[in-house]
């Protein structure tokens, strides 16, 4: 990994994205505290989580067509450069101006990301030899999972000391330096030159396109009964993500009675078991099969969030989330293996993008229940229905997927 990360092209690409993963993760901290903070509202917090996950809805399958007609490397910085200038409207709400502009900022930051990522993805073959590609798909995950310790820690310790104002200053200026190290790659990052243009019939037909793969994936994924069932545990289980998302910020705040620092011990926390399992994971796999790896870690991630959640200790919590981290990265990357292998080539692009998309509308339905649920039922108990439902479907996958009877 290291001889990846002494390609300059790469290194340029990989550090880029670290610093600005990391100052998104400094506002995932804070913006939900401030918001919750100001309103004491259930529904004004979930809100924001909504913002967040719609363009991920509405564009995920869209932004694709776009990113292989541009210019790969164009499109990164053109992206950074614009969520710089996106958040600049949460320095008036941190002025004490209206909370909508949360929102607005939220949702369009998302949508610019959309673009993004696929970017990233496709440019990175541009920049490595072949053999060097598995490596730096390695290091581009942990990319990610190294922000998710560093930002939550950062975030919730500079909220109190330089306020909103300053993080939001803080993730602009990460933005701007990955703009800069991006802009300096030198390798083609062209897309192909049979690529048609984007005209405004390739916008349109994008949109249809992308309803219709959608709706044909899910036609074959009813075909098959291992898939079905799969699918079908996958989307009850990110139902409990989007509930879980939503609340969890309730339940530091109100049951524990702590702010954003504690939130982001149990965030860290949780990120480590993320790297411990995808360590483990390697191991595991070639002891277990990936049907029964991806049935036990769903039950035992159930169970582990029942015990969080019926917590009032913050260490009990904090250890408990590690463990949490790794038994979520099970479930999460077997159901990838899984469908993987399931899904012939042919297929495969329509069913994960059908996946993609019901996630995205799952998760959304999730924030929903949350908002609805917390206010009849409590904070606790909606979330230990939510582990509860997990285990439950953990269960489920154990009894009806094959290899496990």
């Amino acid at each position: 990994m290291i001889s990846v990360l002494r390609q300059r092209d790469f290194s340029l690409l990989w550090f880029g994205g670290v610093l600005s993963v990391t100052g998104d993760l400094f506002l995932f901290i804070a913006l939900p505290f401030f918001v919750y903070e100001r309103t004491g509202s259930v529904l004004a917090t979930g809100a924001m989580f909504v913002a967040e996950t719609l363009p991920r809805l509405l564009f995920g399958s869209v932004a694709g067509v776009f990113v292989d007609r541009w210019d790969r490397k164009r499109t990164m910085v053109f992206a950074d450069l614009s969520r710089a200038v996106v958040l600049l409207p949460l320095l008036a709400v941190a002025a004490g101006g209206p909370l909508a502009l949360v929102y607005a900022v939220a949702f369009v930051e998302a949508t610019v990301s959309m673009f993004f990522l696929p970017a990233k993805s496709a440019t990175i073959p541009n920049l490595v030899a072949e053999r060097d590609l598995t490596a730096a798909n390695s290091l581009d995950s942990l990319s990610e999972e190294v922000p998710s310790l560093i930002g939550p820690l950062l975030g919730g310790a500079l909220l109190g000391v330089v306020g909103l104002s300053g993080l939001v200053l803080l993730d602009i200026a990460t933005y701007l330096a990955s703009a800069l190290l991006i802009s300096l790659i030198i390798a083609p990052t062209a897309a192909p030159d049979d690529e048609p243009d984007v005209t405004a019939e390739v916008a349109v037909s994008a949109w249809t396109n992308a309803l219709k793969e959608w709706l044909g994936g899910l036609r074959l994924i009813g075909r098959d009964r291992r898939i079905a069932v799969l699918f079908g545990v996958m989307s009850v289980s990110t139902v409990g993500e989007g509930v879980v998302v939503v609340l969890w910020i309730i339940f530091f705040r109100d049951v524990l009675g702590g702010g954003a620092q504690e939130f982001s011990y149990f965030i860290a926390a949780y990120g480590t078991g993320g790297i411990l399992g995808g360590l483990l994971l390697g191991w595991s796999s070639r002891v277990i099969d990936e049907t029964r790896l991806f049935s036990l870690s769903l039950i035992a991630n159930g169970l582990l969030l029942l015990a969080i959640f019926n917590s009032r200790l913050l260490p009990v919590i904090v250890a408990l989330a590690v463990l949490a981290g790794v038994t979520v990265v099970g479930w999460l990357v077997t159901s990838q293996t899984l469908l993987q292998k399931w899904v012939s080539d042919r297929y495969r692009g329509r069913v994960f993008g059908a996946y993609e998309a019901t996630q995205a509308l799952t998760l959304l339905v999730g924030m929903g229940l949350a908002i609805v649920l917390e206010g009849l039922l409590g904070v606790v108990v909606v979330l230990s229905i939510v582990g509860a439902v997990w285990s439950l479907a953990g269960l489920a996958a154990w009894s009806m997927l094959p290899g496990n009877k």
